[in-house]
């Protein structure tokens, strides 16, 4: 999908004040990593490893796992691109709703796809099966725990984990370290959304060694830019210090749901992150961007396109308290 998920600035004329489609961390990119990004602005003039290796070291400390065991893509779509083109012609399943790229990866690679809900995962029969943990739109999670039973009950199956907004909630934890375990497992992570640097696309895949050196024949070479690398090598080796507090944005989050679920006219729905789902009861979701966007330069996610989702769906990430105000000042008017 090359519109439609991520968010429609370039699409949109005029100034958005306030964005609530994107599940990026609202405060944005910390200060120090942009003074970072700014040091090496000039290294552009020359080429970037190939497969960004250096990052591999980093990554491997930071999870005590084998160097090996890692490849950098650019942004996690890369990485699923990747994934599906290694398993063109096999029998894919995807817990939706979800992130449309599994679908649109598996379509382009010709896997044979369905979409299949939570309770199918233990009925399904697929060679690789994608989940996205916690899922988008909605936030729902399993557990490290109900992930490796699925690991040990279905070991035919290759289950690829999108850990993308894991660090967006403390109802889970990681599955990566299972990857030293169970040779049905592929994680794909994204440095993108915890730090607000998705203009630079920096995802990276986590599996054992067979799997990545397989990935890696089909990888096309400096897909990941050098200030990416750059980027990258800061975040690793700041890591605790840049991450921002979840318990903190759950709070600020949990707020927000609260002074929405005063509004008639709408019903949200429950979530373990910072984004979540509103049901319009009354009005299309088009219909209510749209008017954001003209009368109040506020850009909302139209969830419509998440199938098998029924209904007007409207997706929101939390932003600062002013926002958050203005937004329901505006929904108030709409409705």
């Amino acid at each position: 999908m090359l519109n439609g998920h991520g968010d429609d600035l370039h699409l949109i004329e005029g100034v958005i004040e306030y964005n609530f489609s994107s599940n990026v961390y609202y405060k944005g990119c910390p200060k120090p990593l942009l003074d970072e990004i700014a040091i090496h602005t000039h290294k552009i003039q020359s080429y970037p490893s190939p497969i960004a290796s250096e990052l591999n070291t980093l990554a491997a400390e930071k999870f005590q796992l084998h160097k090996k065991q890692f490849l950098f893509t650019n942004g996690a779509t890369e990485a699923f691109y990747l994934i599906a083109q290694l398993f063109s012609g096999k029998k894919a399943a995807i817990v939706a709703p979800t992130f449309s790229e599994y679908k649109d990866a598996c379509r382009i690679f010709n896997l044979n796809y369905q979409l299949i809900s939570r309770k199918e995962i233990k009925d399904q029969n697929a060679d690789i099966l994608f989940l996205c943990n916690p899922n988008n739109p909605d936030g729902t999670v399993f557990s490290k725990n109900q992930i490796e039973q699925f690991l040990i009950d279905q070991p035919t199956t290759l289950f690829v984990i999108d850990e993308a907004y894991i660090e967006f909630t403390n109802s889970t934890t990681s599955v990566v370290s299972l990857t030293k375990k169970y040779l049905n497992l592929i994680v794909v992570r994204s440095l993108t959304k915890t730090f607000t640097i998705p203009g630079l696309r920096l995802g990276y895949i986590v599996s054992n060694v067979s799997y990545i050196d397989a990935l890696l024949h089909l990888k096309m070479p400096w897909s990941v830019n050098l200030l990416a690398i750059k980027a990258g090598e800061y975040i690793f080796n700041n890591y605790s210090d840049l991450q921002f507090e979840v318990s903190k944005l759950l709070e600020e989050t949990q707020t927000f749901k609260n002074n929405l679920k005063q509004i008639k006219g709408i019903r949200v729905c429950e979530s373990t992150t910072s984004y979540f789902l509103v049901e319009l009861l009354t009005g299309s979701a088009k219909d209510l961007k749209a008017y954001l966007i003209k009368n109040h330069r506020i850009l909302i996610r139209d969830a419509t396109n998440f199938n098998p989702l029924k209904g007007q769906y409207i997706r929101l990430s939390v932003q600062d308290k002013k926002a958050n105000r203005l937004f329901i000042e505006a929904l108030k008017k709409w409705i």
